[in-house]
């Protein structure tokens, strides 16, 4: 008897100074605030008006399909550009319940249609290559594009730095310091970049607008070409290539040159192997043209 009150008051007293022990709260806080931190945050409710009758919508491009009527809810499906889906009413969100499977789901409003998207016009055919002009101390800085483009045009004096999918963080990351490495007076600077990343809009134009003050005070000319037409593919659309293009050169400051190679290729023809990549004439006809310019 005797011995079990001993081991008992040796508990009570163990538990006692472990209430006493600095930082010991702070870390039974800490580890309570975390289990809430892991609860679900509750979504917010939502209201839907049904429709009469259900109603035949197309998809005007690739869409998400969710559980839910906003981005906060989880993805369950997809839908392909011009697929048909019954629309049976409409959240206060905006988005739409459509028949989905067994149930019902939920699409974006900004991605469904009630009449099937247009075909896209076919794309023109690219003319005869053009002869190249040789313009020394150029600097080609750009993606895919460029690495392709490089591969096609055969034996030249230029400096290329590109790499396949890179765009603004590579920018700043990597060519900005290359190309200050061999930058000079009567250098060439030409920029292409915004394919892959049309949403760093604004951190192009501020970077660029900066880096071309700097050049230019070297000695450089620097130039920013369009980005070039696209075709369907899974990862920027035309549209979002027409916009990046006005506003950037809306954006740019006086001492860079705006090339406009999407309206040329636009007017003498282009060939579009997979959507963002072009056949080898017109790369040519494309490094021709900016030769050209420079």
């Amino acid at each position: 008897m005797k011995e079990m009150k001993k081991k008992t008051m040796v508990m009570i007293l163990a538990l006692s100074f472990m209430l006493v022990l600095p930082g010991f709260e702070s870390r039974a806080t800490e580890n309570a605030a975390a289990a809430d931190a892991g609860t679900e945050e509750t979504k917010e409710e939502y209201m839907v008006t049904a429709f009469e009758e259900g109603k035949a919508m197309y998809a005007s491009g690739a869409v998400n399909v969710r559980k839910g009527p906003s981005t906060d809810y989880e993805r369950i499906g997809g839908l392909a550009k011009g697929q048909e889906v019954t629309a049976t009413g409409q959240a206060d969100t905006g988005w739409y319940e459509i028949a989905y499977g067994e149930g019902k789901a939920y699409v974006s409003n900004k991605y469904l249609l009630e009449g099937k998207p247009a075909e896209p016009a076919p794309q023109p055919e690219a003319q005869a290559v053009a002869e190249v002009k040789n313009v020394s101390g150029v600097i080609l800085v750009g993606d895919s594009r460029f690495v392709q483009m490089q591969a096609n045009v055969g034996e030249n004096s230029c400096t290329w730095i590109a790499e396949s999918g890179k765009g603004y963080n590579w920018f700043i990351e990597n060519a900005i310091a290359r190309i200050d490495g061999c930058v000079g007076k009567g250098s060439k600077i030409l920029i292409n970049l915004g394919v892959n990343d049309p949403g760093n809009l604004n951190n192009y134009l501020e970077i660029v607008n900066a880096k071309a003050a700097e050049w230019t005070g070297k000695g450089a000319k620097v130039y920013y070409a369009s980005v070039n037409p696209v075709w369907e593919n899974p990862y920027v659309t035309e549209e979002q290539v027409e916009y990046f293009n006005s506003q950037m050169q809306n954006g740019l400051s006086g001492d860079i040159t705006w090339i406009d190679s999407h309206s040329y290729l636009n007017t003498i023809g282009y060939k579009l192997v997979d959507g963002l990549h072009f056949n080898a004439e017109t790369y040519q006809n494309l490094y021709a043209y900016y030769m050209s310019c420079l």
